[in-house]
């Protein structure tokens, strides 16, 4: 197939899941995710056979979409494209001014988005790489991030506080696991949450990282603090005896 012929047929695509089923603050949020920018660069992701369509949304937040999608080979991957805006810019810079891998970003906004896209692909990797349970990363172009997709073929994996957890103490053993993997990779998650973890099969999966940094930001302690009080709170709840203080003990003493 062509390059025009591909790029036509994506417009196509994109048009369709604009205007399926969509209210008027749907499409207006579907024409800000999917601006000529993010075409562009989901179309380079393309040429480069990392994927081959585009299928339905799986999740809407603040910063982003995600969209199910597949590569040439027909396996599943999860599409994260990241709403490039200035609302998202307030939102998101503090987590990346302060983190030393990032020095020197101007204070411009579409810059920001993509330093967001690749530090989130370069957090997911870190991870990966230290043995906590994260979706593997695949490639990312600006503002658009493929990572493994965690579900099948009918539904992605529900979050945390959406899914059937049976064993809540195993459940709580395996997320401050990986909470001290996370932490031993030099890295604070800084959003840990029950809306942050996937259930699949039994077993956490970490996502949402690209806000972690490095312990060496000066608010990394102050946010490791905040994801033990949010997995404690939700623990507890669920009849897991959880103390703070010593959870942050076990988190940093490895």
């Amino acid at each position: 197939m062509s390059k025009d012929k591909m790029y036509e047929l994506l417009e196509k695509k994109i048009d369709a899941l604009r205007k399926k089923d969509k209210g008027d603050e749907e499409r207006k949020t579907y024409d800000e995710v999917f601006d000529r920018h993010a075409l562009l660069s989901i179309y380079k992701l393309m040429c480069d056979g990392i994927i081959d369509t585009i299928d339905y949304p799986i999740s809407t937040g603040k910063e982003g979409n995600v969209f199910k999608g597949s590569t040439p080979e027909k396996n599943n991957i999860a599409i994260k494209i990241y709403r490039v805006s200035t609302a998202t810019f307030r939102n998101l810079s503090k987590y990346v001014i302060g983190d030393p891998r990032f020095k020197g970003l101007h204070k411009n906004y579409r810059k920001l988005i993509h330093t967001w896209a690749r530090k989130e692909f370069r957090n997911l990797k870190r991870m990966r790489e230290g043995g906590v349970s994260v979706p593997t990363p695949f490639s990312c172009h600006n503002n658009v991030l493929v990572m493994e997709y965690i579900g099948d073929d009918v539904s992605p994996s529900p979050m945390l506080k959406d899914a059937h957890v049976e064993d809540a103490k195993k459940m709580f053993r395996q997320v401050v696991n990986n909470t001290k993997k996370i932490y031993k990779t030099g890295l604070v998650h800084g959003d840990l949450s029950e809306y942050n973890i996937l259930v699949k099969e039994n077993k956490p999966v970490i996502i949402d990282v690209a806000q972690a940094v490095t312990l060496e930001h000066f608010s990394a302690e102050d946010w490791l603090k905040r994801d033990v009080k949010n997995v404690a709170r939700y623990f507890r709840k669920r009849g897991v005896e959880v103390k703070e203080d010593d959870l942050l003990k076990r988190i940093i003493g490895g």
